[in-house]
């Protein structure tokens, strides 16, 4: 499955749509740093001022580069997850005719994606303000941001992938069946944020994973 997915990736139809969600986040969330930059900087050092024994330029002024970065990172990685789901239909059409030759039966709706995606996006927002603290901790911050991750794209990325070929008995069945299975390849894809650089562009390969998986399953039980 992972296979066949990275092979899929590669297509260079889905290669040049998997750009459009990467480079859209990135336009949006520059232009949004370049005008509140000082307002950014100014929330950034306010935050810093709790932390106590941080009164060395340096380290803050360092501490808050860093940290503006990984709210940047986090924006594209929230934002871009929102934008797969606009372009998903097409990659899911896509990745069936090459092999899996199933009916549309789905329930599925540009409406229900955007409102799913919208929903764990919230969730992932409020997660990240409460344990932010935490995001500095070495280790821990891994650990933690791989939850967040896993509680930002299960939920779409299995909706995006199935809905518009199952029907709602079908893909209620599914979604039931093989959590494990499915908690696995959310928690794989999650670990793909983790490469440096890389991480930002694999939003469709994400997508790619849990469409071969629930395609899969939805030709067997048909």
């Amino acid at each position: 499955m992972f296979a066949k997915s990275l092979k899929d990736f590669f297509d260079i139809k889905i290669l040049l749509v998997s750009l459009l969600p990467i480079t859209g986040a990135a336009v949006l969330w520059a232009a949004v740093f370049y005008v509140f930059s000082s307002q950014i900087d100014s929330a950034l050092s306010s935050l810093l001022g709790t932390v106590p024994y941080l009164d060395n330029d340096w380290v803050r002024g360092s501490i808050e580069l860093v940290g503006g970065v990984f709210i940047y990172y986090q924006l594209l990685i929230v934002t871009a997850v929102m934008i797969v789901g606009i372009i998903a239909d097409w990659v899911v059409d896509r990745v069936n005719a090459k092999g899996y030759y199933l009916e549309k039966r789905g329930f599925g709706s540009l409406f229900g994606s955007i409102l799913i995606s919208l929903k764990s996006n919230v969730l992932f927002m409020v997660l990240f303000v409460l344990f932010l603290p935490l995001m500095f901790v070495p280790l821990i911050n891994v650990f933690v941001n791989l939850i967040f991750w896993v509680i930002l794209i299960k939920t779409p990325l299995f909706y995006d992938s199935l809905a518009m070929y199952a029907t709602r008995e079908e893909y209620r069945i599914l979604k039931k069946s093989n959590r494990w299975s499915t908690f696995t390849i959310a928690l794989a894809s999650a670990s793909l944020f983790l490469i440096p650089v890389v991480g930002v562009f694999i939003y469709v390969l994400q997508l790619l994973f849990f469409t071969n998986y629930n395609l899969q399953r939805l030709a067997k039980m048909r």
